[in-house]
């Protein structure tokens, strides 16, 4: 049979292959079939093409499984040529794999080489570490005894020096015997001299005692005149004020003033609670959208300066504030007053628009033959009413108190 100068497809000759391999790894009742094709197709090609077609297609065949026993492949090539190949290719495949294996457990025997080197490594260098320490340790005792010899020579020499003044003592003792006699003889006549300036001392001091004790009562007196005084004049600039308070015919004293310290304290706690409540008001019933919304400008001006304790403080220790502590004051109280008359005057109003949601001629009903008119009030009423007014009315309310407190506020504050 002459061979085809013209090569089959590349894609069929591989084809071909890759079904022939396949067919060995499974009992194919085409395997022979395919066999047969493929040695049929590669015979037709030069034995130049048919290396060059299987060196070209080798990589788009996978690696063949072993043969079984009387399973025939196909003869790539010519007779035999294809199983050499097949053979080859296992052969390497099991070298790669038993080199992998080889260099797994070299692999694996170096990381635990590196494991006990590290280790080591790091025992070596605890034992430096320690033995730096120990020379460390070493060098404080030494320096340590260093020191303590030194004290024990100055301690050694202390002693020798005392020993040499003692024994000067002894000396002396002797030489000092005689005059023992006449220092006794004036001391006897000095502790006389003593008994007598103490007693003369002891009546000194009694005297002085006495004369403090009435210079004492004197300017007890004097200070409590003087608070008298002081007394009498704060409690009649607060008579001119408050006489329903100050009555003139009280005589203030410490205690009065006392109950009136505790009085203002309470009254400063009302006032603090009371600017909390105004604050609150404020900010729940401003309208955060409205630029020019009266209630949201006043809560920016009370939360961003100082408030009343604030004020006061001032006033009290550096008299300063006055004017904005008493307008304070009169803003805050006013306010409080302003939003119980403006919700009031809001209840009083709110039937008529209670009344003007509920007219029922205003509903776009929607009647017809077969729909009454109380059928179509019913039915707007659960669809609509039921469901918007109280919404709306609540927001209406809200608006009304809002804006009847600021006219309130504002009446209030143009009075004097």
């Amino acid at each position: 049979m002459s061979k085809s100068k013209k090569p089959p497809p590349a894609s069929r000759v591989a084809l071909l292959t890759r079904a022939a391999i396949e067919a060995q790894r499974y009992t194919a009742p085409a395997a022979a079939v395919l066999n047969d094709l493929c040695d049929h197709t590669l015979e037709r090609l030069d034995d130049a093409v048919r290396t060059a077609a299987l060196e070209r297609f080798a990589g788009l065949t996978p690696a063949p499984a072993a043969p079984t026993a009387g399973a025939s492949g196909p003869t790539l090539g010519g007779p035999g040529g294809g199983s050499e190949l097949m053979r080859q290719r296992a052969s390497l495949e099991l070298k790669v794999q038993t080199e992998a294996e080889k260099r797994s457990d070299v692999e694996r025997t170096l990381e635990k080489e590196r494991t006990e080197h590290r280790e080591a490594v790091e025992a070596l260098a605890l034992q430096r570490r320690k033995l730096k320490e120990s020379e460390d340790e070493r060098s404080r005792l030494l320096t340590q005894i260093a020191q303590l010899e030194s004290k024990l020579c100055a301690q050694i020499n202390a002693t020798e020096q005392v020993e040499m003044t003692l024994e000067r003592l002894k000396a002396s003792t002797q030489a000092v015997g005689g005059q023992a006699t006449e220092q006794a003889e004036r001391i006897n006549a000095l502790q006389a001299e003593i008994e007598h300036l103490r007693a003369e001392r002891e009546a000194a001091l009694k005297t002085r005692d006495a004369d403090v004790s009435q210079a004492a009562s004197r300017a007890g007196q004097a200070e409590q005149a003087r608070a008298d005084v002081a007394f009498a004049r704060l409690w009649g600039r607060m008579q001119r004020d408050v006489p329903d308070v100050f009555a003139e015919t009280i005589v203030p004293d410490e205690g009065t003033f006392e109950r009136l310290c505790d009085a203002l304290v309470e009254s400063l706690r009302v006032l603090a609670a009371l600017e909390l409540h105004v604050h609150q008001l404020l900010r729940d019933l401003r309208q955060v959208g409205d630029r020019s919304d009266k209630l949201s400008q006043f809560y920016i001006m009370f939360t961003k300066n100082p408030g009343l304790l604030d004020a006061l403080r001032d006033y009290l220790v550096n008299e300063r504030r006055k004017g904005n502590f008493v307008n304070l004051l009169r803003a805050q109280q006013a306010w409080a007053r302003a939003f119980a008359t403006g919700t009031y005057k809001t209840i009083v109003r709110s039937p008529v628009a209670v009344a003007a949601e509920l007219n029922y001629k205003s509903w776009p009903l929607k009647t017809g033959f077969t729909k009454t008119e109380d059928a179509a009030l019913g039915e707007y009423f659960k669809a609509s009413v039921q469901k918007i007014v109280p919404e709306k009315l609540g927001t209406l309310f809200r608006k009304q108190a809002a804006e009847t407190a600021y006219e309130d506020y504002d009446n209030l504050m143009k009075r004097r």
